[in-house]
């Protein structure tokens, strides 16, 4: 019966004093600094996820969001020049698509892309599972000729 009631007893509150946030903040910031010192020793997430008694999801997680923190991000002024000279080889790129020109649907395709890219739409890691994922593509002619077939009636040639 005690076991019960154990187990129901509310965990304790933890506090909200200038003190108790500071050490959490301190916390906080050197598990950060030795996770960022694994990662640039080259240490496997699997490994930083054991020495920091977190699980292998958690740890995903938290590698992710300080690298995306720590990521520089490029000046407003750059992004609008190159979603600008992107918009315009997009342009250029559907005028060449008329006719039978692929190399103007792979363009614009790549354009598209960069775009999704610069306006974040991009999603990251999807790619490389999506080219495993590709099927080589059909031939559109045969590889070989048809066997002859095995009724051969003689149609009064010598060879025959």
């Amino acid at each position: 019966m005690s076991d019960s009631s154990e187990a129901s007893a509310p965990a304790p509150r933890r506090s909200r004093s200038v003190r108790a946030r500071r050490a959490a903040r301190l916390k906080k910031i050197n598990r950060e600094r030795r996770i960022v010192a694994m990662l640039n020793g080259g240490i496997s997430v699997a490994e930083m996820a054991s020495r920091e008694r977190l699980t292998l999801k958690r740890m995903r997680r938290l590698v992710e969001e300080i690298l995306a923190r720590r990521m520089p991000q490029p000046p407003a002024e750059f992004l609008a020049v190159q979603v600008s000279r992107l918009n315009e080889a997009l342009l250029v790129s559907y005028g060449a698509m008329s006719g039978a020109n692929l190399q103007a649907v792979d363009r614009v395709v790549k354009i598209v892309r960069e775009l999704d890219r610069y306006h974040g739409f991009a999603a990251s890691g999807l790619a490389p599972r999506l080219e495993a994922q590709r099927l080589a593509a059909r031939a559109q002619i045969p590889l070989a000729l048809e066997a002859p077939s095995a009724d051969r009636r003689g149609n009064g040639a010598a060879s025959d």
